[in-house]
């Protein structure tokens, strides 16, 4: 959310504040903290439908870090990728388009209301963009593609990437002649894993070799 011109109270919608109230039952004057989703991180004290603002920071991305993943054939199963990338700090979600791919793309704004859920659990400040659907061959204007292949290197010894772009393909993985030559191919373990374990996973490892933005 935005945060600009906001004054010294954040107005709260309905359902954070049902939720803040009824469920995680915060009294009224409890602390909280917020974010705009843009690296602004407050602490602040529940004032009726809205809250005090408080001592506040702007904190660094971790590192860029972008992920592309065929999307999954069940929507739960999308949907579990988009929430847990974004909980680990992804810096953008995209929907690879594959020669084998069968998954249907969510809607962007249900993809992107699902992000934004997941920042606020997590405890976030910086929202992971939801592209649209983008094809192998025009991965590279996004960063440096890095597959995710059986026969591909250990991700664990890539050292420091910039600008790192995870590519996951679909259940089969991706067709004989689909990675580009000359492109950087990694294993993600001993066992063959599905499509939403296998985004995760790389994203947590590559989280550790990309340094925070300058």
């Amino acid at each position: 959310m935005s945060l600009a011109g906001a004054g010294d109270h954040i107005d709260l919608d309905q359902h954070t504040r049902h939720h803040l109230s009824r469920v995680l039952k915060y009294p009224d004057g409890g602390l909280v903290t917020y974010t705009d989703g843009a690296g602004l991180l407050g602490s602040g004290a529940l004032d009726g439908g809205a809250v005090a603002r408080g001592n506040e920071q702007v904190l660094a991305r971790l590192g860029r870090l972008t992920v592309a993943v065929a999307p999954p054939h069940e929507t739960a199963r999308a949907r579990f990728v988009v929430e847990k990338l974004s909980e680990l700090g992804v810096d953008r979600l995209l929907w690879l388009r594959t020669a084998r791919g069968e998954g249907r793309v969510p809607r962007v704004d249900k993809a992107r209301a699902w992000a934004g859920t997941a920042l606020e659990q997590s405890r976030g400040v910086w929202l992971m963009e939801v592209g649209d659907e983008v094809t192998v061959g025009g991965i590279g204007e996004w960063g440096t593609p890095i597959f995710a292949d059986s026969g591909g290197a250990a991700i664990g010894g890539l050292g420091h990437i910039a600008d790192p772009v995870l590519c996951v393909g679909p259940e089969g993985g991706f067709a004989p002649d689909e990675i580009p030559d000359g492109a950087a191919t990694v294993h993600l373990g001993d066992t063959v894993l599905r499509v939403e374990t296998a985004a995760i996973v790389g994203a947590a490892i590559l989280r550790a070799c990309v340094g925070p933005d300058g």
